[in-house]
């Protein structure tokens, strides 16, 4: 099976992958590590927005997943890829912020429920198309472009993105509906 970069490479069955990395094939490994880098990055630098740090993140991640693969029966798992692997770097950026980040203080509740955050139904935004989605994201607040790239271009659920971000789920979903609203107001100006 080859594991080549394509598009659905992200959304590949993660048993047939992983049963051809656990032969131990170190080309195979090289090129695994290739598809998945530039992403394991990109969520490193958007958790630490320090690059020798987001460096050594994803060598944990992959190191970790290398480890797991090990002690795992590919055939058993029935997700994709990418859902596979991201536990790996969100548990990367988890750890380093569990060590390296200072108390702060609990953030206000928010609820959710109270301003839409909960239900926003995003894909009737996306048929207005992604060039002008990106085009409206240089509005957004840095928190806010973080979680929207996280969610929509990373495919990361609010826990982990919670993880990656040291934030509560439900600040994650106040800053993803805001970003959201922002987005279509500038959408809707054209």
């Amino acid at each position: 099976m080859s594991i080549l970069p394509t598009r659905t490479s992200f959304n590949q069955s993660a048993s047939g992958v992983l049963a051809e990395l656990k032969k131990g094939d170190t080309e195979k490994r090289n090129e695994f590590v290739w598809i998945h880098q530039e992403r394991f990055y990109a969520i490193a630098l958007l958790a630490t927005d320090h690059p020798e740090t987001a460096e050594q993140l994803c060598i944990t991640a992959f190191q970790n997943a290398f480890a797991s693969l090990r002690q795992i029966n590919p055939k058993q798992l029935g997700l994709p890829i990418w859902d596979w692997l991201a536990q790996f770097i969100v548990g990367a950026c988890a750890d380093h912020h569990s060590q390296y980040s200072e108390a702060s203080p609990p953030p206000p509740q928010l609820d959710p429920s109270v301003d839409g955050s909960a239900q926003m139904d995003w894909e009737t935004t996306v048929i207005l198309g992604t060039q002008r989605v990106r085009r409206c994201l240089s509005s957004l607040s840095p928190e806010q472009q973080k979680v929207f790239i996280l969610r929509h271009q990373m495919s990361l659920d609010y826990d982990q993105i919670a993880s990656v971000l040291n934030q509560t789920p439900e600040t994650i979903m106040a800053w993803l509906y805001r970003a959201r609203v922002q987005i279509v107001k500038c959408l809707g100006r054209g």
